[in-house]
């Protein structure tokens, strides 16, 4: 079940009018409508989740029941040694035995069996047949957060079980974030909700914004980058460029498709999940990209990473190896295969490169850096960007390739002007993604940034739902492409 499916309409629908209209109806006890609800809500998130696979219930399971006991402990517990291993536990237990496990185990075995295959002939470890649980990084650095902030005594542990759980498994976030902090979101469990106070007009226009990114273009163009990045040796070098484009602005629709409806759903039931997209592609240094990029993954990193090695409160040299570090942890977390450890590593070494080039040059550290004049910040601004953005869609090759020799051969063939297969239809599908992108940013730079544009009549706007929801149904493809973010 994905968000673009007809199945979570229903399932959605059900929710929905269960929580506003049955609830209430049954329940005249605030309080114990509160507590049903909660109930309800955690039981429906369960029964999303394993969707998929049953099995994975009791995954989630235990991660919640570990982490909702040491937060307990560590509410106790004076002895500052004894709160220490208790986190280390956490740790343990979320990064080493679950996270590890399921997602890092035949990563690790495979990259030391080919060392013990050329050294001794024979293979170390066994080869596991391991099925990853769908969003397990998004569960697990959420659980993680909640341990580390009690242990830090920021947040006062939570009592209620289910309540817990339910901050962990909350079903419109759940299996591809975005990535929400207890601080944040245990808040609102708190808080009464009201039907009279959802955004109903923001939360389906974020639904089905979302869905349009996801559902329509990136799954439109799904095939042509699936089947040139299958055999990057037999494209031309014009369809490898046009590949790593759009295999980098396919991730961008189809994560952030994905975190819009999430917002979406959870505006409609009451809650409020934090912005993941802020309309990266405008960005014109890399720093600035990955303010704007997957920003609760980056969020979590510098709180939890990177300000703990010391963030920017140490020397230049190890300043520079904390965000190298950060973003290196960030590759790692995408993925068990070693194009997404180069990936992050790359990530890293451009940033650190622009930390020295503004060294060199101070006057550059503000985005944008260029004069204010029209006629030459305006050359200057396209440049940066046209820059920030290659940069990045050279380094999604590794993010998109199936293999790491994939991804060589793919980036030799740019750079070598390989000669192969070319297409019309690759050509177009560049093209209307890139006019849709270029379009969508202007648009949202004007709209959400400038605060540019005028509002709509509530009842223009509903009653136009019914033509936009055909409109969307007939260009939706017939065949529904999973999110990319579920493996991870």
């Amino acid at each position: 079940m994905i968000f673009s499916d007809f199945e979570y309409f229903v399932f959605f629908l059900f929710v929905f009018f269960t929580v506003w209209y049955l609830f209430p109806a049954i329940f005249s006890n605030q309080s114990k409508e509160t507590r049903i609800l909660h109930v309800f809500l955690l039981i429906s998130s369960y029964f999303f989740y394993m969707s998929w696979d049953y099995r994975f219930g009791a995954l989630i399971l235990l991660s919640t029941a570990i982490d909702f006991y040491v937060g307990l402990k560590l509410s106790t517990e004076t002895r500052e040694k004894i709160r220490y291993y208790l986190l280390l536990f956490s740790l343990i237990t979320n990064l080493v035995f679950i996270l590890g496990f399921f997602k890092y185990y035949n990563f690790i075995v495979t990259s030391m069996n080919s060392v013990t295959n050329v050294m001794f002939g024979g293979d170390m470890l066994p080869v596991l047949k391991i099925i990853l649980p769908a969003g397990i990084s998004f569960f697990t650095f959420q659980s993680l957060s909640y341990t580390i902030d009690v242990y830090r005594k920021e947040i006062p542990a939570e009592t209620d079980f289910i309540r817990f759980a339910l901050f962990v498994s909350f079903f419109p976030q759940l299996v591809a974030g975005p990535i929400v902090t207890a601080r944040t979101f245990m808040p609102q469990l708190y808080s009464p909700k009201k039907l009279e106070d959802i955004e109903f007009r923001v939360a389906i226009r974020f639904f089905m914004l979302g869905y349009f990114k996801k559902a329509v273009l990136s799954d439109m163009v799904a095939p042509t980058i699936d089947a040139i990045y299958a055999n990057p040796a037999d494209h031309h070098a014009f369809a490898l460029l046009i590949a790593a484009a759009l295999g980098g602005i396919q991730v961008y629709l189809d994560f952030s498709g994905y975190s819009d409806m999430a917002i979406g759903s959870a505006m409609l039931l009451g809650y409020k999940l934090p912005t993941n997209f802020n309309l990266p592609f405008l960005a014109t240094s890399v720093s600035g990209f990955w303010r704007r990029w997957h920003m609760t993954l980056n969020s979590w990193l510098r709180d939890y990473i990177y300000i703990p090695m010391g963030g920017s409160r140490v020397t230049s040299v190890r300043r520079k190896f904390n965000l190298w570090f950060t973003m290196f942890v960030s590759g790692v977390w995408h993925g068990a295969q070693w194009t997404f450890v180069f990936w992050g590593s790359l990530n890293g070494f451009f940033y650190v490169l622009e930390e020295i080039w503004k060294e060199w040059f101070p006057e550059t550290k503000n985005e944008p850096s260029v004069p204010k004049s029209n006629l030459v910040r305006v050359p200057i601004w396209i440049f940066q960007n046209v820059l920030n953005n290659s940069i990045f869609f050279l380094g999604a090759v590794f993010f998109r390739s199936l293999t790491w020799d994939n991804a060589w051969i793919h980036l030799k063939g740019i750079f070598l002007f390989q000669e192969g297969n070319l297409r019309p239809y690759m050509w177009k599908d560049f093209l209307w993604i890139m006019g849709f992108l270029i379009l969508g940013h202007f648009l949202g730079y004007f709209l959400f940034e400038k605060g540019k544009g005028k509002k709509i009549p509530a009842i223009l706007e509903f009653a136009m739902y019914p033509i936009l929801f055909l409109v969307l149904n007939l260009a939706t493809p017939e065949n529904s492409v999973p999110f990319i973010y579920f493996q991870f």
